[in-house]
């Protein structure tokens, strides 16, 4: 059967494709910029990858069209599908029904530390000796691809809430049908297609609805968002942790400030211990889902000890770029107050009283639409200086005013030319956005 995937180099759409190829599908596709590093992924799995989204495209031995959501009315190939009434599905409904079929999926959702939990525990299950399949939105270390079939039952997802395609809007999610389900957290997100908290509350409401009886929900006690969801309705069996900390239940117990070592308890018993090169608050608390998790899926505490005290972390969090003149340059995806709040306080534990130089780029929907204005501040606190990027220059010139410590730049060539003033030894400069930043982390250790 052949397939074509329409926004195929997307980080959803392309793993699609990867696991459709490896399920024995004929795969092809296209996208409006088709570049590394998804673009040579797809090379390598034999995917033909046409630039752009013409009518040229459509092949008569093409059996089924698999949309993205990138896609929308208006796409020159779109209409001329709907035109022919030629066969097509939304890329979670193809996963579910083609890719899924007859897996116990583990989906791991909420609004931060999707990809880092999924990675965690895809590896941890590995190195159990599972050949297990996943499917994650982001480069993980330990891991060889962003998607893998694999021959055991098990298979890992990184669920999102975003929507699924311009003809369905329930989230991803729904179509996965999951046998485990983490809800890690829950705060409000993607404000391009959400009006409010309430909205994705719903959807993960809905989500639960579907989850039969035998399903097993993960979250973490502490969470009030979550609290209120649950309130709604839960029907199937459930299991909590307390990422807080409070001596009882699944909990934690750090062993130093940066939150590198800590032990896991259930109640009074130590079930295992946790050494490993990641810092963090945020780190700690994925931690402690993937160990609960991965006990109930039968593995046993010193297994999983050993494997994530091994976890060489996931690309864009807290990726060190590189070092120049005793000045460390980082990427992080952190976009959100809180992821960001707990990747500088994560930091701020590591270097002590050393220099932090903050480079925000506000580019998500939800950034860009001012919802997080309020909250952006605070959540900066841990840096020495801040310098804001963004398109709409009103916006962060008005946050700039609430702090001495904070600058705005038009772009990457202003900002490098301030760089000299920044030049001093044991500085650490972070570079925060969800898209590439015009990678100015590779610019800056060039200038330096």
């Amino acid at each position: 059967m052949k397939i074509y995937v329409l926004g195929v180099c997307g980080t959803f759409m392309g793993g699609l494709a990867q696991l459709a190829v490896q399920k024995g599908f004929e795969v092809a596709g296209c996208d409006e910029n088709a570049y590394p590093p998804m673009s040579n992924v797809l090379a390598e799995q034999g995917i033909k990858v046409d630039q752009g989204f013409t009518v040229r495209n459509i092949a008569d031995d093409i059996d089924l069209f698999v949309i993205g959501n990138v896609v929308s009315r208006g796409n020159p190939m779109m209409e001329e599908i709907l035109k022919r009434r030629l066969k097509f599905v939304s890329g979670p409904q193809f996963l579910t029904e083609s890719i899924l079929e007859d897996r116990h999926v583990i989906a791991v959702s909420g609004t931060h530390g999707k990809t880092s939990t999924s990675s965690m525990l895809a590896k941890v299950l590995i190195d159990a000796g599972l050949d297990i399949g996943y499917m994650i939105a982001g480069r993980a270390i330990d891991l060889d691809s962003t998607a893998y079939l694999g021959t055991d039952k098990y298979f890992v997802i990184e669920a999102d809430e975003y929507d699924t395609a311009f003809f369905d809007k329930r989230s991803k999610f729904i179509h996965y049908s999951p046998s485990t389900l983490l809800i890690n957290n829950l705060e409000f997100d993607h404000a391009d297609i959400f009006d409010d908290l309430d909205a994705i509350k719903k959807q993960f409401h809905h989500l639960l609805r579907i989850l039969p009886k035998d399903a097993k929900l993960f979250y973490p006690v502490d969470d009030s968002n979550i609290k209120k969801l649950l309130e709604m309705g839960v029907y199937c069996q459930e299991e909590s942790f307390d990422s807080v900390g409070k001596n009882k239940g699944w909990h934690v117990k750090i062993k130093n400030p940066e939150c590198s070592t800590f032990d896991i308890y259930q109640n009074k018993k130590l079930r295992g211990s946790i050494n490993w090169n990641l810092i963090g608050e945020h780190n700690k608390k994925n931690a402690l889902a993937t160990f609960v998790m991965a006990i109930s899926l039968g593995l046993k505490g010193q297994q999983i000890s050993k494997s994530l005290s091994a976890f060489k972390g996931t690309a864009r969090r807290m990726e060190m770029i590189g070092e120049k003149n005793s000045i460390s340059v980082y990427d992080d995806f952190a976009h959100h107050p809180t992821a960001i709040k707990y990747t500088l306080d994560g930091l701020r534990k590591k270097v002590g009283s050393q220099k932090i130089v903050c480079l925000l780029e506000m580019r998500s929907n939800t950034m860009s639409s001012g919802y997080h204005d309020k909250a952006i501040p605070k959540s900066l606190e841990d840096a020495d200086r801040v310098f804001l990027f963004s398109k709409n220059q009103d916006q962060i010139e008005k946050i700039a005013k609430r702090s001495k410590k904070f600058s705005t730049c038009s772009g990457t060539r202003e900002f490098l030319d301030l760089l000299p003033e920044l030049n001093e030894s044991n500085t650490h400069i972070i570079c925060l956005s969800n898209g590439s930043f015009d990678q100015i982390h590779h610019a800056i250790l060039e200038r330096l």
